[in-house]
């Protein structure tokens, strides 16, 4: 190391240094005429003084010492195993669980000797292990699915200008989630070597490749469900598709199967004869000589509803925003939707959950009577403002929203989110859409809100973001309410299609809005919000809300939850205040029907919320066993390695250690040091201000 002194000010402000601290040293010691002290003591008490005043004013001139000194970085050698359940889905299994783990480890061990080795497993997602590369006390190959192109990405991340000798993945070569990896290792920059492992022969078995089914379906009505099942190395044999509900047999058929590479769909209709959440187990019978039988079961879970919601939808005239909000609203199975003209309806407003005003008031169309009955009768309602609504008479039905119109024409309100809203919550995906939408053309004038609303989209006019309302909600003890400020939400609909070639997004929030007003229970203190349905590999999450009786969001009571599985096992939880709600992350669940009871206190009284979710198992990985070298070779051609079977790990080693691009790499590295914070320093200091101190004191000076 090459150390260099620098200072934070012109070098020559040092002989400024130097001048001060002679000129002191000389004014203290040799102006004076006692001739006290003998000459030689003045000169060493002078010099002393000098140094001390010469380096404290040099540490004004903020000094640093800059070190050049050359860093040796040792190779990289990534070693990753793939932990997924296909890998053991084989005749090998035992093997890969004990011998193959331990030969590993002892590959991580020799490939030590050169490199830094760094291990991991993979395969939902990446998890590194400790520095010792114990592959047999990490690796239990339970992963419910491969993603081999996420590896390379996350690695890429990881390791980006690192001196990276080479990638060993030990897989079977099979994903099935991500995209292909032999396009993503394009950007991989340095050695891949493969370790192929599983069986890639056909093998006798029985599989239940896909189930088609509703998610949700009605009361006493029929509903189908579609299996498709394969069967490979099968031909001449029996095999027979049951269906169980609550342990019983609801139906049978058996099949022959014709061929070694079979395929059939099977269609059965069965009738839901019991609401709530139902779980439906489908069993292809195994037939002798199957080696995995993980893959010949499949559970489903249907919501049955008891009845669904009607939704109204009243307009002045045609418009195609009654269509895009027809289609969006129609889409949930939970709806019933219907359209009219206003002086084509004539039937009961009673029998609906939610009456849409589609710019009704309107100049034509004042329809006083049919206002008065949904304000009477607490029917909630959402109004849709336009160029054709009367703003006066809207403005007598206590939206929430009092608008004074200036002018008659409109202007284009471009939504933006207001954060702070919390009525229902939106999905990240959406909130992101919501802030990329096409305007929609809203009423200019002067905008008062009531003091409970809640305005979920505020409106943006040209760059100024304004805090007019596009979309809000009132609740009242006669019912909710909500406006929508602007005419032309078709186009969203449209965006939505053009930028994802879905709706999800344009139905989600519509049909979120529709939830929200069309709930007639406005006066629910204790409210728990939750998806039906959850994957094996996400966490169960709920989000709750407590109101007073104010009907204010509060967070002071505890919210305690209770989960109960099917067979009667009790995990206990409390929830976390998150804002002005709640939140649960409950974790990971086993696939199976769940119920929970969750509980709060408030003002002595204890509240209730009750019902129920299901888990459903992924079972991707046992869809396909059959291993994939081809990709492996693919992998590990395309990046300058080779593939190799685990029967040759020392082949592979000794590969690896004749490479004589692995080697350590030597790059020159700068460090600053600030000498002031150097104790040393201080300690200098304070010595030649102690030892002339001492030596004017000894001859008895002061």
């Amino acid at each position: 190391m090459i150390p260099d002194l620098y200072t934070g000010q012109p070098l020559w402000l040092i002989i400024i240094c130097l001048a001060l601290a002679g000129g002191y040293a000389m004014a203290l010691y040799y102006r004076e005429k006692k001739n006290e002290f003998h000459p030689a003591l003045k000169a060493l008490m002078g010099v002393l003084r000098f140094l001390a005043v010469f380096i404290i004013s040099f540490m004004l001139l903020a000094p640093f010492i800059r070190t050049i000194f050359k860093e040796r970085e040792k190779p990289v050698i990534i070693l990753a195993v793939d932990n997924s359940q296909s890998v053991v889905l084989n005749a090998d299994s035992s093997f890969y669980k004990g011998e193959f783990l331990k030969d590993v480890s002892r590959l991580a061990d020799r490939l030590g000797q050169i490199a830094e080795v760094r291990p991991y497993l993979f395969g939902e997602n990446i998890n590194a292990l400790p520095a010792d590369g114990d592959f047999a006390s990490g690796a239990v190959f339970n992963d419910k699915l491969t993603n081999l192109s996420g590896l390379f990405t996350e690695l890429n991340t990881l390791y980006y200008n690192r001196n990276v000798g080479a990638l060993i993945i030990a897989s079977d070569g099979i994903y099935n989630t991500g995209s292909n990896p032999v396009y993503q290792a394009k950007s991989w920059p340095y050695p891949v070597y493969t370790i192929a492992l599983g069986d890639t022969n056909v093998r006798m078995d029985v599989i239940i490749t896909r189930v088609n089914y509703n998610r949700m379906v009605y009361l006493n009505n029929q509903f189908p469900i579609e299996t498709v099942i394969h069967a490979d190395a099968l031909q001449g044999t029996q095999s027979r598709l049951s269906i169980y509900h609550e342990g019983k047999q609801v139906h049978s058929q058996d099949f022959m199967i014709d061929k070694n590479d079979f395929t059939r769909t099977f269609s059965v209709v069965l009738e839901a004869g019991k609401s709530g959440l139902q779980k439906y187990v489908i069993v292809a019978d195994p037939v002798e000589g199957e080696l995995s039988l993980i893959n010949n079961r499949k559970e489903i879970f249907i919501e049955v509803l008891d009845a669904r919601n009607r939704v109204l939808i009243l307009s002045a005239a045609p418009h195609p925003d009654i269509s895009a909000l027809k289609q969006a609203i129609g889409s949930n199975l939970n709806y019933e939707v219907e359209d009219f003209v206003l002086s084509d309806f004539k039937g009961n407003l009673e029998a609906y959950n939610l009456v849409v005003m589609h710019q009704l008031p309107s100049l034509d169309e004042p329809a006083e009577s049919l206002l008065s009955t949904l304000d009477t009768k607490g029917i909630p309602v959402l109004f849709i403002l336009g160029g054709h609504t009367d703003l006066v008479r809207f403005n007598r039905w206590k939206s929430g929203l009092n608008l004074v119109a200036r002018g008659t024409g409109l202007e284009e309100a471009v939504p933006y989110l207001n954060r702070s809203f919390n009525a229902f919550s939106l999905n990240d995906d959406t909130r992101y859409w919501l802030s990329d939408l096409p305007p929609l053309l809203s009423p200019p004038g002067e905008y008062q809100i009531a003091n409970n609303a809640r305005v979920m989209l505020y409106q943006r006019i040209g760059i100024v973001e304004t805090s007019r309302p596009l979309i809000m909600f009132t609740e009242t003890p006669e019912g909710r309410k909500g406006v929508i400020a602007g005419e032309g939400i078709w186009k969203w609909r449209l965006y939505n299609y053009a930028k994802s070639n879905d709706h999800r997004n344009f139905n989600e929030i519509v049909n979120k809005m529709v939830q929200f007003l069309s709930l007639r229970d406005q006066k629910k203190n204790f409210r728990i919000y939750h998806p039906v349905n959850f994957a094996e590999n996400r966490t169960v999450v709920f989000e709750a809300e407590v109101y007073n009786d104010s009907y204010e969001l509060i967070t002071d009571p505890e919210v305690e939850m209770i989960i109960f599985s099917e067979d009667g096992v009790q995990f206990p939880f409390t929830f976390n205040k998150s804002g002005d709600a709640y939140l649960l992350d409950a974790g990971k669940f086993p696939p199976g029907n769940y119920s929970y009871e969750a509980r709060t206190e408030m003002g002595g009284k204890i509240f209730l919320s009750r019902g129920q979710f299901s888990v459903s198992a992924i079972g991707l990985e046992a869809l396909n066993t059959i291993a994939d070298h081809q990709l492996l070779f693919h992998l590990a051609q395309d990046n300058g390695g080779q593939m190799y079977y685990p029967g040759e790990m020392e082949s592979l080693t000794e590969d690896i250690l004749r490479r004589d691009d692995i080697r350590i790499v030597t790059y020159p590295g700068k460090k600053y040091e600030d000498l002031l914070n150097k104790e040393w320093v201080l300690a200098l200091m304070i010595a030649l201000l102690a030892l002339e101190w001492f030596l004017r004191k000894r001859a008895g000076s002061y």
